[in-house]
């Protein structure tokens, strides 16, 4: 495969809104990287739900808060992730994230290898769009085919044991 070069100024690439609180930009996808890498810009809004605590069996995530504070939840610890806060979790590590604060955040989420990561949040536009509130079963299906794993109450994801 030949990759082209891409570029995206401020503002550009394709976005998805998530609920009404939260917009997704595609920075790099992974059928423009060969799989390697996914990069997304993920606005959230004072109050963002964003993610409950996941693990993920195939890909590492990154995060790298631009602006703003972000909470982070990783390995069953929470803190607060001010600008400039990097953090790497490897596969099958939990974690998660959310805005409490009363500001916006913003932060870039990199997926390795990229395996369709962008298909997930629009997946997750789609069934929050029109006020929609989507059924857990909707969330559980969306998220098994994109790689993604919820936490049961015990810290355990559902037919792996305590994690």
């Amino acid at each position: 495969m030949t990759m082209l070069p891409k570029i995206f100024l401020p503002g550009e690439g394709e976005a998805v809104k998530i609920g009404t609180t939260t917009q997704t930009t595609f920075k790099a996808v992974g059928g423009w990287t060969d799989d390697r890498l996914g990069l997304f810009e993920h606005q959230m809004d004072p109050g963002a739900p964003g993610a409950s605590p996941h693990v993920h069996r195939e890909q590492l995530e990154a995060f790298y808060v631009l602006d703003g504070v972000v909470e982070l939840h990783l390995d069953g610890k929470s803190f607060a992730a001010p600008r400039g806060t990097f953090v790497n979790v490897p596969e099958n590590m939990s974690h998660g994230f959310r805005n409490p604060y009363q500001d916006q955040a913003t932060m870039l989420i990199v997926f390795t290898p990229a395996i369709n990561r962008e298909e997930y949040f629009r997946g997750l536009a789609e069934l929050y769009q029109d006020g929609n509130r989507p059924t857990e079963d909707e969330l559980l299906d969306l998220m098994h085919r994109y790689d993604q794993y919820e936490l049961t109450m015990d810290g355990s994801v559902p037919g792996w044991g305590r994690h």
